[in-house]
């Protein structure tokens, strides 16, 4: 391992991907970029989804690694590919096997220093069927009070009373559903999973098609941050206890693994995740599929962050005088810019690729 691996993680978007870039140069690796036909980064040029492949073509087991999902949270991601890349991943490669890195699934988020996509949507609740989307009737009954229009002293005293009161009938885990689990009704929400698959859902399947259809066994990694103790990193999966890809991941990862459907969590089960889209999309082939997540903040302040980011781009307009102050608050929620939180993510993020690495060997 290098003795800095602080020196891997970027300063933003544009950084990340030129940083990106040059390690897989350096490690004679191809890389392709996919653009985003609409959006524009924060510098006003072209958003960019890349990958690069190491290994056979034709190989049936394989490892993939997403950085980005939630925009804000690729610097985690973005600073592991790298350093990975960096530190002689392909040499490290089984020869059977092939590594898969996408890098910066949502990167108008990245860019933005904003969790959602371009239209609002949060990526990792975007896989559903939009024709019938899952119902969310707490979030609903709670709406104003999770993402209001007015973000005084005074406005969120009574908004934060009314969650009390909801978290009091019915427990802080279901007040964390209610707000977190995705909702599909209100565009201008936290957590809205979107009216239609987005970009970056289109993108990664396109990538799954291009690199993965053939894969028998697979294996992936997908890189976030927020939720949990400072510095401290779990591996959410969405498999119950007892099934055969809870038991893989618990062989790889050991005691990092949590079952979100069990309440074993830091996070409450999701809906419409990146991770029940990939078994349909595989067709019977063996998956093993867990969330990375490093523990930044108290839940309250990441949320609250979330709120000021919400109001921001829903409501004020990002010329209002406060757009880079909660543009800030947002990023550090989300990416404790701090030499401890680095080396400890980039220790996390080592041990876990390194288990999956040594699992396709």
């Amino acid at each position: 391992m290098n003795a800095k691996p602080e020196g891997h993680f970027p300063a933003d978007y544009r950084s990340a991907r030129i940083a990106f870039i040059k390690a897989c140069t350096a490690a004679n690796l191809g890389s392709i970029a996919r653009v985003h036909p609409t959006a524009k980064a924060r510098d006003g040029k072209p958003l960019f989804l890349d990958t690069a492949t190491i290994g056979p073509r034709d190989a049936q087991s394989a490892l993939l690694l997403i950085s980005g999902t939630h925009g804000v949270e690729g610097y985690f991601g973005s600073g592991v590919q790298t350093g990975l890349l960096r530190e002689g991943l392909a040499s490290r490669m089984p020869k059977a096997a092939k590594v898969v890195l996408l890098h910066a699934l949502n990167p108008y988020g990245f860019s933005w220093d904003r969790r959602v996509d371009e239209e609002n949507a949060d990526v990792n609740r975007n896989f559903v069927d939009h024709t019938n989307p899952p119902a969310n009737e707490a979030y609903e009954a709670l709406a104003d009070a999770i993402a209001p229009k007015d973000i005084s002293a005074e406005a969120l005293k009574i908004a934060n009373a009314k969650l009390r009161a909801y978290s009091q009938a019915h427990g802080a885990f279901a007040l964390q559903e209610a707000i977190s689990k995705g909702q599909y009704e209100f565009p201008d929400g936290l957590y809205f999973g979107g009216r239609r698959q987005g970009w970056s859902a289109r993108m990664l399947y396109d990538v799954f098609r291009e690199e993965l259809a053939q894969v028998k066994k697979l294996i992936v990694i997908d890189f976030h941050t927020g939720l949990g103790a400072h510095g401290e990193g779990e591996m959410i999966s969405e498999d119950l206890p007892g099934s055969a890809p809870y038991r893989r991941a618990k062989r790889l990862w050991g005691e990092r693994v949590k079952s979100s459907e069990a309440g074993e969590s830091v996070s409450v089960p999701l809906t419409g995740t990146i991770d029940k889209a990939f078994p349909a999309w595989m067709r019977g082939g063996e998956l093993t599929f867990a969330a990375l997540e490093m523990g930044t903040v108290a839940t309250r302040e990441g949320f609250l962050a979330l709120r000021k980011d919400n109001w921001l781009h829903r409501v004020a307009g990002t010329a209002h005088s406060a757009a880079d102050a909660i543009r800030r608050e947002l990023r550090a929620a989300f990416y404790p810019d701090t030499l401890e939180w680095k080396r400890k993510a980039w220790a996390a993020a080592h041990e876990v690729v390194g288990a999956a690495l040594e699992a396709l060997g």
